[in-house]
């Protein structure tokens, strides 16, 4: 009678441990993925932030530009 109470005892702790392991994959998944959306983020701030010429980052720095090189009086 004890080997069946021992035999049940380690199926039960068997579906208990399946279910954590899949309850922690489920958790390093999303922990892998969010880090990966992160990641992919930053990245496309950083290359769009570089990307292209210098003054077509804002409004104010290329009609500063403009001014300084008096183009801006030709387009006006």
């Amino acid at each position: 009678m004890i080997f069946f109470e021992a035999v049940g005892t380690l199926i039960s702790l068997g579906r208990w441990m399946v279910a954590w392991l899949v309850v922690l994959a489920v958790v390093a998944t999303m922990c892998l993925l969010t880090a990966l959306a992160t990641g992919a983020y930053a990245v496309r701030v950083v290359w769009r932030s570089t990307n292209g010429p210098s003054w077509a980052r804002s409004r104010r720095e290329a009609k500063r530009l403009a001014r300084a090189s008096r183009d801006y009086d030709e387009a006006a």
